[in-house]
């Protein structure tokens, strides 16, 4: 088994134990009714009453009860405003426009008169009414509700507890929700982190700052569409619009994400399908702002398009994938197909059966969508640095000399290269070519093992002066250059110490070595930049020179 598979299973191993702990927290927030009993937070209040033909009909709560001529139904209590002075009322009926009182007084009424909802957001609403400290003796407790389907009320219990008990409780409702929305912030910082880093080696890093928008947005979109975030915020109405518009959103980076990872920028129809995106959103706050249509009414148009969209891109990838049978495409197109399953769920339970719970399937879509993706994406940057880790040692020993360990004149030459096309970006530069003197001599007389090791002398006293300051190369058989691009004012000093490192060599060793060098500027005295072939000439020259001198001295 490759280490590619063996990546795979493992990802795919926490994935599955990711999975199963979120559908735990999913189990431990659908039998929360058990866990608040046992615990006994809260307390279940009774003696709920309901006013028939002028007398009282006790009315068991947690079931559906037909409302009375009217389309009202009204519930008293005569007990619990006595017993739980201070205390909270807590019960899910804000689709029911409820109303509470305590004796005359309005302690509770819901109204979305600042956002619009439907029944399906108003049925994670949870309605919370403060009962008066300075109740009288004998205050009844009230609610209103109306607005019930077919006059059908399918009532939650009524639970009273503290205020802090209350809101533990709720935070209690939603940890599914809490956890899987800390998860995507997460991931999106590790995505962005990610992109960020792989941005500085320059690498590809768009299609993680995909993933981290992607992210972002539905983390955005799950928090402001929470129960809790929906309750407890100063500025519902806000709260409201910054759902609506995340959830509008969120699909452009994922579009893009297909186009960056999957090269799909030939299909247009992936432009088209963001360029909806944006136009609804557009046109739906220019409606609700001019017109006051609720975005709530208009939120099908969304739907469909996020249909459409991966419908679309589902399809590109099915042929795509038919044609190259990449597994990286596979993993993706998996991933998509379980969001779609996850998006059509949600859709089903939002539109047709109403169920409250609608956006956590979503969010256990999203986040396995997610994860498939930085999987796929994880599993392939592994492979590109194998690769680019290979490509980098083919690279390295072409440009390297295997005698010496040094530069050879392939790295040379792709430096005077780059040096002629950024000159601009090259205050000034020091070229120094040196040449083994008598090495012909030394091959004749000891063999050319004898100038192998010469060759190999002098490319260390070079490297052991020069390599600080420049970047040294071997550019034939007996000859060198070093290229300075700093401190060039110290090339004589550096020439000197290259001097007595050939002396300290001479002493311990049989084969006598001497170097000839000759150095030339990039710039002339008036700071004119030279042309990349009188700059080597000059060089050249310069050490012919020097080697005819000191052929003089050896004669002399």
């Amino acid at each position: 088994m490759n280490k590619k598979k063996k990546i795979i299973q493992l990802t795919e191993g926490i994935l599955l134990c990711c999975v199963i702990v979120v559908m735990t927290l999913l189990c431990i927030g659908i039998i929360k009714k058990e866990v608040k009993n046992t615990k006994g937070k809260l307390t279940e209040t009774i003696g709920w009453y309901r006013i028939q033909d002028n007398k009282k009909v006790q009315v068991d709560l947690n079931q559906k009860i037909k409302a009375d001529p009217q389309g009202k139904l009204v519930l008293y209590n005569d007990t619990i405003a006595q017993k739980y002075k201070g205390y909270l009322m807590t019960t899910k009926a804000a689709k029911y426009s409820v109303r509470i009182y305590a004796g005359d007084q309005l302690i509770y009424q819901y109204s979305d008169s600042n956002f619009h909802r439907n029944d399906q957001m108003k049925s994670k609403l949870s309605c919370d009414a403060r009962i008066p400290e300075q109740g009288k003796k004998g205050t009844v407790i009230k609610i209103i509700y109306q607005n019930g389907s077919n006059g059908i009320y399918d009532l939650d219990d009524i639970l009273v507890g503290r205020g802090d008990v209350v809101m533990g409780f709720h935070v209690q409702q939603e940890i599914v929700g809490i956890v899987m929305i800390a998860i995507m912030f997460f991931l999106s910082f590790v995505a962005l982190i990610t992109g960020i880093y792989l941005k500085h080696f320059k690498l590809n890093s768009t299609r993680f700052l995909n993933i981290a928008a992607f992210l972002a947005l539905s983390g955005i979109w799950f928090l402001s569409d929470s129960a809790l975030a929906q309750e407890y915020t100063s500025f519902p109405a806000l709260t409201g619009m910054i759902s609506f518009y995340a959830f509008m959103l969120m699909s452009v980076p994922m579009v893009h994400f297909v186009k960056n990872t999957l090269k799909f920028e030939k299909y247009k129809v992936l432009d088209v399908i963001n360029l909806l995106f944006y136009a609804n959103a557009l046109i739906q706050g220019i409606l609700n702002k001019c017109l006051k249509i609720h975005m709530v009414h208009m939120l099908f148009v969304t739907h469909v398009l996020l249909f459409i969209a991966v419908i679309t891109i589902v399809v590109l990838m099915i042929e795509e994938y038919r044609r190259t049978k990449d597994s990286e495409l596979k993993i993706i197109m998996n991933a998509f197909g379980i969001m779609a399953v996850a998006g059509v769920l949600s859709l089903c339970m939002y539109w047709k059966l109403e169920i409250p719970f609608y956006g956590t399937i979503f969010e256990v879509g999203v986040l396995i969508f997610e994860q498939l993706l930085l999987t796929s994406i994880f599993v392939n940057l592994v492979e590109q640095a194998k690769t680019r880790s290979e490509l980098e040692v083919y690279e390295r020993l072409l440009k390297e000399d295997r005698m010496t360990g040094i530069n050879n004149r392939t790295a040379f030459e792709e430096q005077l290269q780059d040096i002629e096309d950024h000159a601009q970006d090259y205050d000034n530069a020091a070229l120094i070519f040196m040449d083994v003197d008598g090495l012909k001599n030394t091959n004749d007389l000891y063999g050319h093992n004898a100038g192998d090791e010469l060759i190999i002398s002098a490319a260390l006293c070079i490297k052991n002066v020069f390599a600080t300051y420049g970047k040294c190369y071997r550019i034939g058989g007996d000859e060198f250059c070093v290229l300075i691009f700093d401190s060039i004012e110290n090339v004589d000093e550096l020439l000197k110490q290259m001097d007595q490192e050939i002396i300290k060599y001479n002493r311990n060793n049989r084969y006598y070595l001497s170097i000839a060098r000759g150095v030339s500027f990039l710039k002339d005295t008036e700071g004119k930049q030279k042309k990349i072939s009188d700059w080597k000439y000059e060089a050249d020259q310069d050490m012919y020179c020097n080697k005819k001198r000191r052929n003089i001295n050896d004669r002399l």
